[in-house]
């Protein structure tokens, strides 16, 4: 003769949307772009002028690493080992 437990979950119907906002996880909007503006202009964070990029002048610029090959900075960035990343 087979024997079944039953298993009962009790929780607390809640909505979900409520819970994330009350611990604080919906201060912020999700970004859909690594880049904080849509311009451009390397001068803005290129900022001893040199024509290169390091990864600390796009973080201090508000970039998110790694930065893809796609990506309009990449071209004045160093990618030593060539893979399509810099700063992974």
């Amino acid at each position: 003769m087979l024997s079944f437990n039953e298993i009962v979950n009790i929780f607390n119907n809640v909505n979900p949307s409520e819970v994330n906002a009350s611990l604080g996880l919906t201060d912020s909007e999700p970004t859909e772009s690594s880049s904080p503006t849509t311009t451009e202009d390397v001068s803005s964070v290129d900022t001893n002028d040199n024509g290169q990029v390091t990864i600390a002048e796009a973080k201090a610029a508000g970039f998110s690493m790694p930065i893809m090959r796609d990506h309009w900075l990449y071209p004045h960035m160093r990618d030593n080992d060539n893979d399509g990343m810099v700063g992974e």
